[in-house]
């Protein structure tokens, strides 16, 4: 009988346990999300030009890589064939990238703009505001995103694939740092880089295939 009543006995005391976890958790959450979303808005109104410039730059850098000798290296062993063919490349490639992303934001994002313009300088709900949502929209969803996902995407294709290094971000880093990859300073970028996407590009697109499966 004692043994009956120890269980709910420290059921009870996890739970309690728990409720005190949680109450440390979210008033630290909370100050957390205030100081991401303070950076995060400095950063939008101070360097917004230099996002835009560093990827209009990297655009650029991708367009010449294609068009030099460079776009006719193998991303895989010398001997190695593609799979599927092109057209089946960008399908997946499309479905992967931004599939899932247009579905939602496709129609919520230049509704968002059209009621709420991001500049300010326009009257919400107007023609000139609906012009300007649609000209953000586009942007978003031009060449701009895709090289934004293609980049990061070539250099892991070439270091993993091409030069067998194993499948993390500090493997990019390799001409750099040699076989420091493997070290405590690859360590500690793999660590930075893999918490660093949870306030980007992971929060919408998991956003957007939950609104997609919801329907």
């Amino acid at each position: 009988m004692a043994g009956a009543a120890d269980g709910p006995r420290h059921l009870r005391r996890l739970r309690r346990t728990g409720h005190s976890l949680r109450g440390v958790r979210d008033p630290l959450h909370r100050r957390v999300d205030t100081a991401f979303g303070a950076v995060s808005d400095w950063i939008l109104i101070n360097l917004g030009w230099l996002y835009i410039l560093g990827v209009t730059t990297f655009l650029i850098f991708l367009i010449g890589v294609a068009l030099s000798r460079y776009g006719h290296v193998r991303l895989g062993p010398q001997d190695s064939e593609p799979e599927y063919r092109d057209f089946i490349w960008f399908c997946m490639l499309f479905a992967a990238g931004i599939g899932s992303i247009l579905m939602f934001w496709a129609v919520a994002e230049p509704i968002s703009h059209y009621a709420d313009p991001p500049r300010g300088d326009v009257a919400p709900e107007s023609v000139e505001a609906a012009r300007q949502a649609m000209g953000f929209t586009l942007y978003h969803f031009g060449l701009h995103t895709w090289t934004i996902f293609c980049l990061p995407a070539l250099a892991f294709a070439y270091f993993v694939y091409r030069k067998g290094l194993p499948f993390r971000v500090s493997s990019v880093l390799h001409p750099f740092i040699g076989d420091g990859i493997h070290g405590p300073v690859g360590r500690a970028v793999d660590i930075v880089a893999s918490s660093a996407p949870s306030s980007g590009w992971r929060s919408p697109s998991a956003w957007a295939r939950c609104r997609s499966t919801a329907g």
